[in-house]
């Protein structure tokens, strides 16, 4: 079970999301179609152009393809900049509605500040805080100026703690530069350890990964370890 889990959860949830968009617009579509006698409905089935089909509410997956198409060509849309008057409008509509408007912007904050610090993450680092002895991870933002700098004496950079396992709340400390120690981790590593809570650790890029088993050589009488590809023979006594 233990095996098992990770596909059985990915299939559920492909599952899941696949009869979700599927909805979305399967039923609008499937009744448009009838509507224009594309479909017709024969003893409880549907029968797309004459053609029998195993379906009975809707005709499956067609409501999942134009949602991909739809989501596609609005993204492309926002990307170039076109249509930026009717997506002002449907902003300017969401926020005006008074229940709405408190779900369209906690949601549009969230996303907003994922998105962000995806983007806006340099490096992963390691500083002492809250205090000395204990370590924090953390992402690189950039480096400290104006003010900052000129009041502190010192070359400082910025850097965002992320809080576990909600990566996109947290707060941000000004650094001096020699306090902070630079990891080679990715920072999809690094979102990846504060998620999880530290159960997933990211390899030591210094630390080489020994991926070793041992088979049994039968004809010979031998064991056979296998370190990163090279073989090792000793004999069964061994």
């Amino acid at each position: 079970m233990i095996f098992l889990l990770p596909a059985i959860a990915t299939i559920y949830v492909l599952q899941f999301l696949f009869s979700l968009i599927d909805a979305f617009l399967g039923s609008f579509i499937t009744d448009v179609l009838r509507t224009l006698n594309v479909i017709t409905v024969e003893d409880g089935s549907i029968h797309f152009l004459g053609i029998y089909t195993p379906f009975t509410e809707r005709l499956l997956g067609i409501g999942f393809v134009l949602t991909i198409i739809l989501i596609t060509w609005i993204g492309s849309m926002r990307i170039k900049g076109q249509g930026a008057p009717v997506f002002t409008s449907i902003d300017r509509t969401f926020r005006k509605i008074p229940i709405a408007s408190s779900i369209y912007t906690s949601v549009e904050q969230v996303v907003h500040a994922f998105a962000q610090e995806r983007s806006s993450f340099q490096r992963v680092v390691l500083l002492e805080y809250p205090r000395k002895g204990l370590y924090t991870l953390g992402f690189l933002t950039g480096e400290s100026k104006g003010e900052v700098q000129r009041l502190t004496n010192k070359e400082c950079i910025n850097v965002f703690l992320p809080t576990t396992p909600n990566p996109t709340s947290g707060w941000l400390v000004l650094v001096p530069k020699e306090d902070v120690k630079i990891l080679e981790m990715t920072v999809e590593q690094g979102l990846k350890f504060i998620i999880s809570g530290g159960v997933v650790v990211p390899p030591d890029p210094e630390t080489p990964q020994r991926d070793t088993y041992v088979e049994e050589d039968l004809k010979n009488k031998r064991l056979v370890i296998n370190v990163k590809g090279k073989k090792e023979r000793r004999n069964r006594d061994e």
